[in-house]
């Protein structure tokens, strides 16, 4: 059984161990989870979201359950990526699973300079360029939303990757801007592929206390099982424009939900929500995998990538 992923980095290929990829803002800086299982298994790990500067996190709620899923707030939250570099990158094994970081910065100058600083490292593997920042209601421009600017942007920001690191565009969940022009002037500019989908905006309120549950706005990032009918349709219609790898993402839990994004036509999946669920989600859901694979006869990822198909109706 072949769970492997080969895809083009500009002139070469990179492969991974399987499909399974955790989701940036799920994992921590991934060296706290490495006394828990043994991420090796994974196809990659990500690590939480870098800023240009270190944050600190929501002083309110900034957590809570809510249908199918989880409602987040968690604000600025972690270190710079320079210090990740120098203080948790040497513990990780990076010789072994690759290592990408998700990024966002309200300049181009500042994700380049980002950039450059990954490639520096010899030893990031990857970076997703996250299209959910700057927020709504900030001041600088989203650049996700115009294809124009989208374009212009990853231009700069693969000259800067320079074909040393993997280089993802990250959809954000504006509702302006339609997923088949971001992926394509995506990868105009030069991305390597694009990761499709992030936490959307969502709420909830406890009528008890007439208050919301999360966030010092009342609402957090939703993400969850919930979204993934909203989430694969997303990854299809995205396929069928990309001309480089689509990473699915949004509602995944069981090894079924892996095959379906596959079927859609994803080469590797992010998985956020699910893997809160218990400490050894991840190693359950590639044993999974590679039973669901065999019961189907399936050998090979390469085999059902972008298969399905529409059903006619019976004559």
């Amino acid at each position: 059984m072949d769970l492997s992923v080969t895809v083009p980095m500009g002139a070469r290929n990179v492969t991974f161990r399987n499909p399974i990829m955790t989701a940036a803002g799920t994992f921590g800086n991934i060296i706290e989870y490495m006394d828990v299982i043994d991420i090796t298994q994974l196809g990659a790990v990500v690590a939480n979201s870098f800023l240009p500067w270190q944050g600190e996190p929501n002083r309110c709620r900034r957590f809570a359950h809510t249908e199918h899923g989880y409602l987040s707030a968690f604000g600025i939250n972690n270190m710079t990526l320079d210090r990740f570099i120098a203080e948790i990158l040497p513990h990780l094994p990076a010789e072994e699973v690759p290592i990408f970081v998700d990024i966002k910065a309200p300049t181009r100058a500042q994700l380049v300079q980002m950039i450059r600083a990954c490639v520096a490292s010899g030893r990031i593997a990857g970076v997703e360029v996250n299209g959910n920042f700057p927020y709504a209601g900030r001041d600088e421009p989203s650049y996700w939303d115009n294809p124009a600017n989208n374009e212009d942007m990853f231009r700069a920001l693969s000259a800067a990757a320079d074909g040393k690191v993997v280089l993802w565009s990250k959809a954000a969940t504006s509702a302006k801007m339609v997923i088949e022009d971001f992926v394509s002037a995506s990868e105009r500019g030069g991305a390597d592929g694009t990761v499709l989908f992030n936490a959307i905006p969502g709420a909830r309120i406890d009528i008890h206390r007439r208050a919301f549950v999360c966030g010092s706005t009342g609402f957090g990032g939703y993400s969850g099982s919930g979204v993934k009918p909203f989430a694969l349709w997303r990854c299809v219609q995205a396929a069928q424009v990309a001309t480089r790898p689509v990473i699915g993402a949004g509602g995944i839990v069981t090894a079924e939900d892996v095959v379906e994004y596959i079927m859609a036509g994803a080469h590797l999946v992010q998985i956020g929500a699910a893997s809160m669920s218990r400490p050894d989600y991840f190693p359950r859901l590639i044993d999974d995998l590679r039973e669901l694979l065999e019961r189907l006869g399936i050998a090979s990822l390469d085999e059902i990538r972008g298969c399905a198909r529409v059903e006619t109706a019976p004559v």
